[in-house]
Parts: C-alpha cells; structure tokens; sequence
C-alpha cells in the first residue's frame, strides 16, 4: 500500500488567528503603559499619539476577531482588557476633574448634607475644605451637583468603602468588568461569538475614560447593558428596573427604552417609574424640586440653551452661514428622535429586541446633541458588541480627538475644526453606510434579469 504523500505545494501554513491577537493586546498594552507616563507628565500631544496607536492596533484585533474567527480566545481577550485598565489606572487622573466632584459628593453626603443644597463652598462645608484636592474642584463656588440619585448614591458608598480617588476608580473600573460580563451573557443569549466582546473591552474609550478617568458613564454603561440583558431574555419588569437605575445614573440611556419595550406590555414601564420613584424619595425628601441639581445651568454653561452648544449650530454661526436658535434646534432633534423612537417600536415583532434598533437611536442622540467630551461616547459601546456598524465605530474612535490640548492657542480647533472633524466625518460614514446597507437589502430583494425574463 503506497504511503500518503504531504501536499507542500500550497503555500505558508495559516496564521494562528490566536497567537496575532496576542500579539496586538501585547503592543496595545506597551503603548497604554507609555500614554500613561505621558498622562502624569501632561504631555498632551504624545498622549494623542498613544491613542492613535492603540487605535489602530485595535481596528486591526476587531477585524481579524470579526473575519478570522477567534475561537478559544475569550480568555486571552478578557487579560488583556483586564491588563489595559489596571495600566491606565496607573496614570494620575490629570485627563479631567469630574472625579474631585464624585468624591467630595460622597464625602458630604456621609456628614448628613445634601449635595443638592450645598455648593463645595458653602459655609457650612467649611470642615471638609481640608482635603487637598478642594481647589481643583469644579465650579466649587456657583454649582451645586449635577449627578442624578443613583450616582450620587454611588459616590456614597464608594466614600464609605474608601474614601479616595483611587477608589472611585475602582468602583467605576468594577462597573466596566460588569459591562464586559453582561455583554458576553447578551451575546451568548443570541448565540454570537463571546470574542466580540473584544469590540468594547479593547476600545481605548472606557481604558481610558472609565477606567482611568473613573467617570460615572462607567456606572450607567453597565446599568444600561443589564437592561439590554433583562430585556433579551424576556424579564421585562427587570429591564424596566435597570433602565430606570441607569437613568438615574446618566440620563441619556432614556432614548433606548422604546427599542427595549414590548409593545402593549406593562411590566417594563411599571418597573421604570417605580424604580426611578423610589430612587429619587430619599433625595427629594430634603432637597424638593432642587433634586434636580444644577442640571439646567450645567446645559446652559455648555452652550445648550444658546445653542451654540450643538455642532450645527456652532459651525454654521461660525462661518456666517445662518443663526439658528437653540430652541428651534431643540425641537427639530427631539422630532427626529421621536420618530425613530416610534420607529424602533413598531418596526420588529413584539417580543423582539433589535440590536441594530439600539444603535442608531444611540448614534443619532449623540451625533444631534454632540456631546463635548469623549467619555460622552462610552455608553453606546456595548451596543457595538452586538451589532458593529463600521460608521459608528469610527464615530466613537474619533471621539478620541477631544482628548487633544484645549489651551488657548488650539480654541479655534477645539471649536469648529473638532466639530467638522468629528461630527463631520461621523455624519458622512453613517450615511454612507446607510446608502451601501440599503443597496445590499435591494440587490437580495430584487430578482435578477434572468428570473425577470
């Protein structure tokens, strides 16, 4: 009997998908240990270029993830990730100064005193301005907080735990891990591929902005993602409780509920306004209408009730060509959120929950309401995970250029080069995306020439 033969005529053996994963979480991790260093040295600009490097690194893990197929490779996704925050947690919080706020909420809420009621210098916070880092709080003097209960119950307990930045970023870098975790339970429960998580545990945005910079977004990412969880698997009444604690963390997760509601039922409704009833009790018992904090002026100081604080506005005012005031520019974005609100609830089955859905009501909110900071972007991360859209990728990667210097000398960048360049951009490859998707759906769905003739 003849001896089979080995066929060396067919070129290289394949590239361990696996082992090229490695490799780029291992470079994505130089290059996040030398973004840290250049954090604590306030070296903006080589920041920027980290970021870069770990972007495209990342582009490259999320193709060969999504087209090469990394089975197996769950494990290795998640040190990684692990890896890349407890680097960035490394680096001093220099990125921004919400954290200050976080803290000292936290710390005067343990004295009995409303953060809804009291400025940072009020009088009768006096004891407590011998924490070193009083100085470098934001609007200490004119703003009482703009946080929602659910955070500012979250600040509590992350006083009583640690009392300390460092722990603050421990607490919102728990959250991140439990996004990543009710990701992969979501992609699991539709039977995808657990290594897309990859899509959110490698994006440099929550490394940087969740985990190092220690944002409540962090919080309300994770909420929101175990909603979405809730709600896939058929527990309406928890779904409706989690959006409404996500709510009560950051507001925005709001937009989501109609692709999360079943059409006609009860249960998640019920479960929302219960949930956000009783969250808001125990501040609203002593602090009454102002529970709502310094929400309104915070909007006006960004530039909302002007209007200039939306991109379109902004850049059409800046080169003259029209002035369009905010509220006008108010009503027609919350039309067109209302409309493809309506949209993600009659446009599925009932019992169905769209991923898709998600996303573009996520992507539309913050391309209309162009959110001024990176963190902003973070929580429509996880939606990525489940249904990747390569514009809205790019969106959130763009993001990132908010992380550049804002000194004087780059204002007119930070201004209206930033905005055509983020929203700009983001605004062409999402329909542009739109165009091809749509072209796609007609060439499956129209017949060819051939059964025409």
């Amino acid at each position: 009997m003849q001896k089979p033969t080995v066929d060396t005529t067919q070129g290289a053996p394949p590239i361990d998908h696996a082992a090229a994963l490695a490799v780029l979480g291992g470079l994505m991790l130089l290059a996040t240990v030398k973004g840290a260093s250049f954090v604590e040295t306030f070296d903006w600009f080589p920041f920027a270029g980290t970021l870069g490097i770990h972007t495209a690194l990342y582009v490259a893990a999320v193709w060969l993830a999504l087209r090469r197929g990394c089975a197996g490779a769950l494990g290795l996704i998640l040190l990684v990730a692990i890896g890349l925050r407890g680097i960035a947690l490394t680096a001093p919080v220099n990125l921004t100064t919400d954290i200050l706020r976080y803290v000292w909420d936290g710390r005067i809420q343990l004295a009995g005193f409303s953060p809804y009621l009291y400025v940072p210098a009020d009088p009768a916070l006096a004891e407590f301005r011998g924490w070193e880092y009083y100085g470098s709080i934001n609007q200490k003097d004119t703003s009482v907080t703009i946080y929602p209960p659910v955070a500012e119950m979250i600040f509590a307990v992350s006083a009583r735990l640690f009392d300390s930045i460092d722990g603050m970023r421990l607490v919102m870098t728990a959250f991140d891990l439990v996004t990543i975790a009710a990701i992969i339970a979501w992609l699991r429960a539709d039977g995808l591929p657990d290594s897309r998580v990859l899509i959110y545990a490698w994006h440099p945005l929550p490394v940087w902005e969740f985990a190092s910079s220690g944002h409540i977004d962090s919080a309300a990412t994770a909420l929101l993602t175990l909603a979405i969880v809730a709600a896939v698997r058929g527990r309406q009444g928890w779904a409706g409780a989690a959006l409404g604690a996500a709510v009560l963390t950051k507001y925005f997760p709001i937009v989501l509920a109609p692709a999360l509601w079943r059409r006609f039922g009860w249960r998640m409704p019920a479960a929302f306004v219960a949930t956000v009833a009783a969250l808001y009790i125990p501040y609203w018992y002593g602090a009454g209408s102002r529970v709502i904090g310094f929400l309104f002026s915070h909007l006006d100081n960004e530039g909302y009730g002007a209007g200039f604080g939306f991109h379109v506005v902004w850049v059409l005012r800046d080169f003259g060509l029209a002035d369009i005031p905010g509220r006008h520019y108010t009503a027609v974005a919350l039309a067109v959120m209302g409309g493809l609100g309506l949209w993600a609830l009659v446009a599925r089955r009932t019992e169905e929950i769209r991923a898709d859905h998600l996303v573009v009501l996520a992507a539309a909110f913050i391309w209309l309401t162009s959110p001024h900071y990176p963190w902003y972007f973070g929580w429509m991360m996880p939606l990525l995970a489940r249904w990747l859209s390569p514009s809205v990728l790019a969106f959130s990667l763009l993001a990132l250029l908010q992380n550049l210097p804002g000194d004087e000398a780059s204002l007119w960048f930070r201004s209206t080069t930033l905005y055509l360049a983020l929203f700009g951009t983001g605004l062409v490859l999402m329909l542009g995306e739109v165009a091809w998707r749509w072209r796609a759906q007609v060439a499956l769905t129209t017949p060819s020439a051939a059964r025409r003739s």
